[in-house]
């Protein structure tokens, strides 16, 4: 599929709409939303005759490109310079007509173009906790000023009206998607690391001292209970950080050290292979504005254990496609990971109903036709 045919080649004045993202190249979640933002973003530039940019402050300088579906999608790189980003957008501002910010915290580089051209419209994406508290003053002005704020699920809707002061009519609720590459078995080779016939726990989630609160920890912390009663049990980690050294030392500290293997930053192709071949996903953790990880875990037919805050409760049913635990109850983490250990028919039935609601709820195509609409409609 070849975009942005067309949009160039005229003397006069077009129209554009440009994505300006954090970060679209590396693995992750706010990433993976980016991506599928900016590849909305160039669709509705084509049905509407315009031309589209996608920036990514936090990528590599230059130019670059990332796949979503069939397509490419060329971005522009700006290597962590904020105020290159921001003259970038100074410069296109008069021709400028919409403008998406991935983050909040882009918010304020979008405001000067805006104020330069007051016909451009331009949305701010909401993701999860650092939209739970007050943001500074700056950022909370930048997001009154916008055209509308797009949360990714209820509880990060609720914060932003709470904590931001945003009048919830220009708050639009955007459910995020399961990609669609990950649709199909894994034709990457997987290096799994639990020897054949075991069982094994999965959590796949940035190392990060940035994020204390995905959980890991207190999962590490419940596994020796959880060995005495199943000693053929592994948990494999996928992800990198700088905090990936104190898990290691509360690994140590557990005696659990042997059974936790640490992966590091997987590509993307690699991933799927990696929740096929696990029995649970495990990832407790209280800072989730959605959460796709557990979309992935799903769409594998893996049985979730989450914790029961911010938008993961929207995403898992408690009982149905997994289960959700209070963060801090290490008792009934333990709980309902030895159910679930000790049911493999109960496994595969949550899986089943983790699939049925992914294909039914969290289509690519379900969050592109929503997030047209709100910028149409808009428009």
């Amino acid at each position: 599929m070849t975009v942005g045919a067309g949009m160039e080649g005229t003397s006069r004045a077009i129209q554009m709409i440009i994505g300006a993202f954090s970060e679209l190249s590396r693995v992750g979640g706010i990433q993976q939303v980016s991506r599928h933002s900016g590849a909305t973003l160039w669709e509705l530039a084509g049905e509407r005759g315009e031309r589209c940019e996608l920036l990514g402050l936090n990528d590599p300088k230059g130019e670059g490109w990332f796949a979503v579906g069939p397509g490419r999608y060329p971005f522009r790189g700006f290597a962590r310079n904020k105020l290159g980003l921001v003259a970038h957008l100074l410069m296109r501002a008069r021709q400028t007509s919409l403008v998406v910010a991935g983050h909040v915290h882009l918010g304020p580089a979008v405001v000067w173009p805006a104020m330069l051209h007051p016909g451009m419209r331009w949305w701010v994406m909401a993701h999860g906790f650092e939209v739970w508290e007050p943001l500074r003053w700056y950022r909370r002005a930048a997001l009154r000023r916008a055209s509308g704020i797009l949360a990714v699920s209820c509880h990060t809707a609720e914060a932003v009206e709470r904590a931001q002061g945003i009048a919830r009519e220009r708050i639009f609720l955007l459910p995020l998607a399961i990609d669609p590459s990950f649709g199909a078995a894994s034709s990457a080779p997987v290096r799994w690391p639990a020897p054949a016939g075991s069982l094994s726990l999965l959590t796949v989630a940035r190392l990060s001292t940035a994020d204390p609160g995905k959980g890991i920890d207190n999962v590490i912390r419940v596994l020796p209970q959880l060995l005495r009663s199943f000693p053929n049990l592994y948990h494999v980690i996928v992800g990198g950080g700088d905090a990936q050294p104190a898990y290691e030392e509360l690994t140590a500290d557990c005696g659990v050290r042997e059974r936790v293997f640490f992966c590091g930053e997987l590509p993307v192709g690699s991933l799927r292979g990696y929740y096929d071949a696990a029995d649970i996903f495990v990832m407790p953790s209280r800072q989730e504005g959605f959460g796709i990880v557990y979309l992935e875990a799903m769409a594998a037919g893996k049985p979730i254990v989450a914790a029961a805050s911010g938008g993961s409760t929207e995403v898992v049913d408690d009982g149905q496609t997994g289960f959700l635990v209070d963060y801090a109850d290490a008792a009934a983490l333990a709980n309902r990971l030895l159910r679930l250990l000790a049911d493999a028919d109960l496994r595969r039935r949550m899986g089943e109903e983790g699939r049925r609601k992914v294909v039914k709820e969290h289509q690519y195509e379900f969050f592109r036709d929503r997030l047209k609409a709100y910028l149409r409609a808009k428009a």
